[in-house]
């Protein structure tokens, strides 16, 4: 237990350095970008950042120019593309530390060109091309006949130049083949220009597991890392461990007649006389609402309904069938305990998301302890 409260996610480094291994094997010599946005998935930025680069990992994805800044505040100093939009005034510090910056706009370009020629540093770019997902970056038909003005940039890198694909973690290859097919014909129209970029890279985790046609230079491998699948029907074709696991203790346990409401809403009645349980762990924590009634937990190997609403600390269980159950017992909500697994693709289910929600939305007061 870390501090005074039991609700804890402990965190396999191991588990982060062996899912880089596998996803190297996977892609061959394809170089891997371990995508640590978002505190690494609510896994903590950066000692994933740290054991995936320990693994193999050449670089390192995230969100924002404030991620990138943290990283190279804590000495790790590999490249870093910073994946997202970025505003034009946060240019020159970015030049200024090394970080490479997606560009999907001229303005933004001409502005990293200049900060560059002003510092006397090259800008990093890597040029985003849409291809099909309509959310950030040129259209890839509008930029074939920009490119000469890309050229004429001055102060610029041309690091890299990536894609993002919209439904490649889905059964159906289309739509991905589509943009990847989309994709390449920029890269022809691009070699044709005589416009060059030292990196190409397209695959995000689905496209890691499903496509292997679209790995070219480097993949991005975000869900995946973690030991997770981006939807619950994707081939499971890298042996990735779960690097999360999400463990509290039974903290009370009540008697409760039958017809007796439990909760928020009167949504639950038990059904006969019942034992229910309390966990120290609620939506305050980034439980979802949206496992009442629905999501279960584990409790001496046997799995435990939650009943009535999730509160803002506490969710409640029903524990009448386990009459071993008593306070203090160690409960699974999601991850691997002992021989006990609950795989957080099943409880991405109840709450009617995906798993990158599950682990993102974990609560900065539930402690995170690496082994």
């Amino acid at each position: 237990m870390n501090g005074y409260r039991p609700t804890v996610a402990t965190i396999s480094l191991g588990a982060v350095r062996h899912n880089v291994r596998a996803i190297q094997e996977k892609v061959g010599s394809s170089m891997v970008m371990a995508v640590v946005k978002a505190n690494g998935y609510g896994h903590g930025m950066l000692e994933v950042a740290r054991a995936s680069l320990k693994a193999g990992a050449k670089w390192l994805g995230i969100a924002t120019v404030d991620e990138a800044l943290a990283l190279r505040k804590a000495g790790i100093s590999s490249p870093v593309l910073i994946l997202g939009p970025t505003f034009p005034d946060t240019a020159e510090i970015c030049v200024s530390n090394d970080i490479s910056v997606a560009v999907g706009t001229f303005d933004l370009a001409r502005t990293l060109g200049r900060s560059a020629l002003r510092i006397r540093k090259k800008a990093r770019m890597h040029i985003k091309v849409d291809t099909g997902m309509g959310r950030f970056g040129f259209w890839w038909k509008d930029l074939i006949s920009a490119l000469g003005g890309l050229k004429k940039i001055k102060g610029i890198h041309l690091e890299g130049v990536f894609t993002h694909f919209a439904v490649s973690d889905i059964a159906d290859p289309s739509y991905t083949r589509w943009q990847n097919s989309n994709f390449r014909r920029f890269l022809d129209a691009a070699a044709r220009a005589m416009v060059r970029f030292d990196i190409i890279h397209a695959a995000n985790s689905g496209a890691i597991l499903q496509h292997p046609g679209t790995y070219y230079d480097m993949v991005r491998a975000g869900v995946v890392l973690y030991g997770m699948l981006p939807d619950p029907k994707t081939s499971s074709t890298v042996p990735t461990e779960p690097v999360m696991t999400l463990t509290t203790k039974l903290v009370e346990i009540r008697q409760h007649p039958k017809g007796r409401f439990i909760s928020y809403g009167l949504t639950w009645k038990t059904p006969r006389k019942s034992r229910i349980g309390t966990l120290p762990i609620g939506y305050g924590d980034g439980l979802s609402r949206k496992y009442s009634n629905r999501g279960e937990v584990v409790i001496r190997g046997r799995r435990a309904p939650i009943v009535g609403k999730v509160c803002m600390d506490q969710t409640l269980v029903d524990v009448t069938h386990i009459p071993e159950a008593e306070v203090g017992d160690d409960v699974l909500l999601w991850g691997k305990m002992g021989k006990d697994v609950l795989k957080v693709e099943e409880v991405s289910q109840w709450a009617e998301t995906i798993t990158y929600d599950i682990t993102c939305s974990l609560g900065s007061r539930v402690p995170r302890v690496y082994v």
